[in-house]
């Protein structure tokens, strides 16, 4: 039940602060109140770079407050970090006056006012509250079910979870629609979205997103995304790529040429992973002999622990592995976010099915 997604890198910012001193209408202002804060605490102005937090710019609290000025090349999501801690306001910024009310002990219930875009994120936020009830009441009846050992329960709930996230994913979807013009549209597309649908849909969804919006850096981020989805989409000839086997030597798909290739990414850690190998060992006792071959790409980082999964499931088909975990760069060819996932090439290397399993 558990999904994956993975988080992606912002627009580049600039500050001008001598000119947003100076009145430039077309920079931003920040003006915060903390209550809860000592003097002289430094609170630093971040963005997400690389995966990462990234500090911009830093200023002392007096008196509660706290002002930052520059300037963004589109809306983008803005972090205040109090005292270099956990303690963030995260607020999705743009170029005019914003000011911010808040408590350092109850900082998701900042009050922001003069971001447009901030507006938009905090409308789909109250449209998710549903959603995200529905969603803890399965987990936590899952997890029941789980501490139980309730076998039948827990297959029932994740079928129930699979139904009800297509539904939330064509909720999401319109309401996206309704905010094609929003710099929001684009952030909430990546977060709650992209790693769950495949190419015609998601290229659909952006292709309906006004121009300006597909010049920010989110939108590029996605629709490279697409590029990827669309070159591994059924139909297309593989991508091939070459990894060492457990024993360092290098091993390309498309040396299997010839043969009807299912390349399996998986890891020694993923649970349904562990629990779809027996399906997989009997798929290849059953047609090894037939022109049929299976080439595991393993998630792990650890070496030992890759090996090791492998004689204890009796994993019989040759395994290969850079052990850089979810950077797998055959992953990333192949635009998998979820394990276990499949690919299926017929005998000249084009793409025939994905997904399958049992």
């Amino acid at each position: 039940m558990n999904k994956i997604f993975i988080a992606a890198c912002l627009a580049v910012l600039f500050f001008a602060c001598d000119a947003a001193k100076k009145g430039n209408s077309d920079g931003f202002t920040i003006h915060a109140e903390i209550s809860g804060v000592e003097d002289s605490t430094l609170v630093y102005l971040q963005l997400v770079r690389e995966n990462a937090l990234e500090t911009i710019d830093s200023a002392a609290i007096e008196s509660s407050e706290v002002d930052f000025s520059g300037k963004l090349d589109s809306p983008e999501m803005v972090y205040l970090n109090i005292g270099n801690t956990r303690k963030i306001i995260n607020i999705f910024g743009e170029n005019s006056d914003i000011s911010i009310k808040v408590s350092v002990d109850s900082l998701d219930k900042a009050e922001v006012t003069g971001s447009k875009t901030h507006d938009d994120l905090l409308a789909f936020m109250d449209f998710m509250k549903s959603m995200d009830e529905q969603s803890k009441k399965l987990n936590e009846e899952y997890q029941l079910a789980s501490r139980e050992q309730d076998h039948g329960k827990m297959q029932d709930l994740a079928n129930q979870y699979e139904q009800m996230r297509q539904e939330q994913i064509k909720m999401i979807g319109q309401f996206v629609n309704e905010k094609k013009d929003s710099f929001v549209a684009p952030f909430i597309i990546k977060r709650y979205l992209a790693y769950e649908m495949e190419y015609p849909a998601l290229d659909s969804l952006l292709s309906g997103l006004s121009p300006e919006i597909q010049a920010s850096e989110d939108y590029q981020t996605l629709n490279d995304r697409v590029m990827t989805l669309k070159r591994v989409e059924v139909g297309q000839q593989a991508v091939d790529f070459a990894l060492s086997d457990t024993t360092g030597n290098p091993i390309s798909i498309s040396s299997f040429r010839g043969k009807v290739l299912l390349i399996d990414f998986w890891a020694s850690w993923c649970g349904p992973c562990r629990q779809e190998n027996p399906n997989v060992v009997k798929l290849y006792k059953d047609y090894q002999g037939k022109g049929f071959e299976i080439i595991g790409v393993s998630f792990d980082e650890s070496r030992t622990k890759w090996i090791d999964a492998i004689h204890q499931d009796q994993l019989t088909w040759p395994h290969v592995s850079d052990l850089k975990g979810w950077a797998s760069e055959a992953g990333k060819l192949y635009a998998i976010n979820a394990i276990p996932a499949t690919v299926l090439l017929d005998r000249e290397g084009k793409i025939i099915a994905k997904n399958l399993r049992g």
